[in-house]
């Protein structure tokens, strides 16, 4: 009796640990951000990262990163690398002078084997211009 529970056992913990095996290692991958908003101001970049978790075939497949259709104009998203095989790449949010104080959303999308997945950023404009600092030396 002892003998045959104990088999029951062993035999319901090892189909529970290859059922939770074969889950975490499906084909595909995760996109994130490093934060969900960011404030910059106008005339202003900054930088925020984008990380690639990637499962089985997608490890070593190529990946695109680019902004969806419908980017507001005057704000600009460049990312280093862009293209290529990587887990993580540096995004540069750039606003120009133009770009009147609000919120706006952004769309990143990231492309590997021909699966594409988006993420959201929150973009805050604040009222007020960047300074420029201006030293001078008297001698």
């Amino acid at each position: 009796m002892k003998i045959t529970y104990l088999l029951t056992c062993l035999l319901l913990v090892g189909l529970i640990s290859t059922s939770s095996a074969q889950n975490q290692l499906k084909p595909g991958y995760k996109m994130t951000l490093s934060v969900n908003s960011l404030e910059v101001k106008a005339g202003t970049s900054s930088e925020f990262t984008v990380n690639l978790e990637r499962f089985k075939s997608y490890t070593k497949s190529k990946a695109k990163l680019y902004v969806n259709k419908g980017q507001q104009e005057g704000i600009t998203v460049s990312f280093s690398p862009a293209e290529g095989v990587f887990n993580s790449s540096t995004a540069t949010v750039t606003v120009s002078e133009s770009v009147k104080p609000g919120s706006y959303q952004l769309i990143l999308n990231a492309e590997i084997n021909r699966e594409v997945k988006g993420a959201i950023i929150k973009i805050t404009v604040p009222e007020g211009k960047a300074s420029n600092v201006v030293s001078s030396m008297n001698d």
